[in-house]
């Protein structure tokens, strides 16, 4: 069951769903409820009425020790939508309303290690090709899509935030926090929990 700005369970599966608007003033809780959602346009012409013509919104999603999602009603009524785990929402319940980004892949992000880190073809070729093919594979079922630039104008840089979810995997919410933070809505997002 789906609860408006709460808790969702499903089994023995607990998510945490909430929307907020900011009309420049701050961020404020709406109560709108993520489950009636069929799919993202469902979802993003919910956040619209909630919010307003002015200002932005955002719906946070997030499955306790799994993953998290971000879902930005710009104020350009652009969506951008950032997912930590692909096959985790595709496993979810929220499953229908990221349909068109579980085939996403983050090829967008990844840096060419020579360009980035002035590193020579020459000095990659020396190296152990065991510890560096190790560092380098990932693990498919936890791969992010999405937007990772979806606060990057708000402080939250791509890389940062692809950082932050490769650095704590099992607590989304701390990721989701520290975009929170940086965005200006990681106190109403509290409280709301």
């Amino acid at each position: 069951m789906v609860n408006a700005g709460g808790s969702v369970h499903n089994g023995s599966m607990s998510y945490f769903t909430e929307i907020l608007a900011d009309s420049g003033d701050g961020f404020r809780a709406l109560d709108v409820d993520v489950g009636d959602a069929n799919d993202l346009d469902d979802l993003a012409d919910m956040m619209r009425a909630a919010s307003g013509d002015d200002g932005e919104a955002v719906a946070v999603i997030e499955h306790e020790d799994e993953w998290f999602g971000l879902v930005r009603l710009c104020e350009n009524n652009e969506i951008k939508v950032f997912l930590s785990d692909l096959a985790a929402v595709e496993a979810s319940p929220f499953a229908p309303i990221f349909s068109d980004f579980l085939d996403s892949r983050p090829d967008a992000y990844e840096a060419e290690p020579e360009e980035d880190f002035g590193i020579d073809e020459d000095e990659t070729d020396d190296e152990s090709d065991d510890d560096e093919v190790e560092m380098l594979e990932f693990d498919p079922d936890a791969e992010w899509g999405g937007d990772a630039d979806i606060y990057a104008d708000r402080g939250v840089a791509a890389a940062v935030l692809i950082d932050q979810v490769e650095a704590h995997r099992s607590d989304p919410a701390r990721v989701v926090a520290h975009v929170g933070e940086a965005v200006g809505f990681a106190d109403q997002l509290e409280a709301a929990r």
